[in-house]
């Protein structure tokens, strides 16, 4: 105890205000270096705050959310729509509080941020599905089995069976579980992080470069602080851009950092934007980027986005819908389908050239063209015909004494 006093006293000695105000200045310094320096980590719920991941999240889920969901059944004429059927009314009403939007929106943007996409499927006694559970994708994950069989682990502990969850897949490199579009390209979205809050620290200091200030002379310690004081006030904050700086005493002021128009600030964020709707598979147009956008490829843009964008999200949808909805005996007689002719029907002079060539050579009808318009059939609207003065096809051939025999 003795020796412990006397090594305490020994090491001990009072320390001068210049070496304390170093020591602090190294800390200050030391953190000041850090938080700049320091990388922003971006979360799948964090990314939406980019406004270029907003906007591709947003138009993908509200997209298929407003397509139109049905469900058919194969006879030999075709094909029927089925609005009584159980499964129908399931996934127009998943849930007591949920629409068919609902569902679509939430599988969506699961699938956008995290790659994946959960909804349990809840059975009555029949083995027939009756109710929606969505599920956030952090509450879940998808095990595989040594025997080949998939099952669902939920944060409660609960393990689920394959059939049992509605598992809207993203682009996946063990064909179980999709990758996050965020996670993946998580250095590049920090470049626009990066680009955004250096926009944000520029006109938060109102629009003023960073620089150093000249003095002929060395200053006293009292005029460096009363000095630094007043430089802050004059030139930091919005109310003070492109405000004159007074100096004084032979002071000079020379400007050290690259300006933003020299540094592509601007092409900068557009780059950004352009590399976001690449990931997501978006045309650039859709998200305010209008840069090479003109009236005519936009339309043809657009039918893309439906052909190479969706279409992959809806394929998948469906055939979960038709595996673990339909009971076995109804598979491959029941099938669901989204009616994308809202979208890819084009303007009123594209849709009526197409729908006049396909009446004239017997592929449709009046009535079905009126049906793809949303218009009511009339009666004889289901007659075929074919070019040749709008004859029947009976007529065309059996002929005219045929017929009337």
């Amino acid at each position: 105890m003795k020796w412990f006093s006397f090594w305490r006293r020994k090491e001990r000695r009072d320390i001068s205000s210049a070496e304390f105000e170093a020591a602090v200045n190294k800390v200050i310094s030391a953190d000041t270096v850090a938080d700049a320096t320091r990388e922003v980590y971006i979360t799948e719920e964090g990314a939406l705050n980019l406004t270029a991941v907003w906007a591709c999240v947003r138009i993908l889920s509200e997209t298929v959310g407003t397509l139109p969901l049905h469900l058919y059944r194969r006879t030999e004429r075709g094909r029927e729509r089925q609005y009584g059927h159980p499964c129908h009314r399931l996934v127009q009403v998943p849930n007591s509080h949920a629409t068919r939007f609902d569902l679509m929106h939430h599988l969506m943007i699961s699938c956008a941020l995290w790659g994946n996409g959960y909804v349990r499927i809840f059975r009555d006694r029949h083995y027939r599905p009756e109710r929606l559970l969505f599920l956030h994708p952090a509450r879940v994950e998808p095990l595989l089995t040594d025997n080949d069989e998939l099952f669902y682990r939920l944060d409660t502990g609960e393990l689920l069976p394959n059939d049992d969850m509605i598992h809207l897949r993203g682009l996946s490199t063990n064909g179980y579980k999709g990758k996050s579009p965020i996670a993946v390209h998580r250095d590049n979205l920090q470049l626009s992080v990066s680009a955004q809050l250096y926009g944000k620290r520029f006109f938060d200091q109102g629009g003023n470069m960073s620089g150093v200030f000249k003095y002929p002379s060395t200053l006293k310690p009292e005029a460096y602080q009363r000095l630094k004081k007043d430089l802050l006030a004059q030139s930091v904050g919005l109310h003070n851009a492109h405000m004159p700086l007074l100096l004084e005493g032979g002071m000079t002021y020379e400007r050290i950092s690259i300006p933003p128009e020299d540094a592509q600030f601007i092409a900068t964020r557009k780059f950004q934007k352009t590399e976001i709707a690449t990931i997501y598979g978006i045309p650039p147009h859709m998200i305010a980027d209008l840069e090479r956008a003109t009236n005519n490829n936009i339309e043809h843009q657009g039918m893309e986005f439906v052909q190479y964008c969706l279409m992959p999200y809806l394929v998948r949808i469906e055939e979960e819908f038709n595996r673990k909805l339909l009971r076995e005996e109804e598979f491959g007689e029941y099938y669901f389908l989204f009616g994308l002719n809202g979208l890819l029907r084009g303007d009123a002079k594209t849709r009526s050239e197409y729908y006049k060539n396909m009446n004239i050579v017997g592929a449709i009808s009046a009535n079905e063209i009126r049906a793809l318009e949303d218009m009511n059939a009339y009666e004889g609207g289901d007659t075929y015909f074919v070019q040749m003065n709008m004859q029947t096809i009976k007529h065309a051939i059996y002929g005219e004494e045929n017929n009337a025999g």
